[in-house]
């Protein structure tokens, strides 16, 4: 019984890593492509692209944080 446990636990931090990666990863690719389809549009150059990038990365940030806390107060 403890060897499944730990392997259930290994493979929830196996889930949170890769978790946390892809989350990472769409949120700044949204904001980059966003930001530069915007550019496109208003023929702003490479500034909407530079912030996009920035929202998604703060986007990131904050969600890689709440999928931290809810891994955390779930492992118990």
């Amino acid at each position: 019984m403890g060897e499944r446990r730990v392997g259930g636990r290994v493979l929830a931090a196996l889930a949170l890593t890769t978790t946390i990666g892809m989350e990472m990863a769409i949120m700044v690719t949204t904001g980059f492509y966003t930001g530069r389809w915007l550019d496109h549009q208003l023929h702003t150059g490479p500034w909407l692209m530079t912030a996009g990038i920035l929202l998604g990365v703060a986007a990131g940030i904050w969600g890689v944080i709440q999928t931290v806390s809810r891994f955390f107060k779930n492992w118990g």
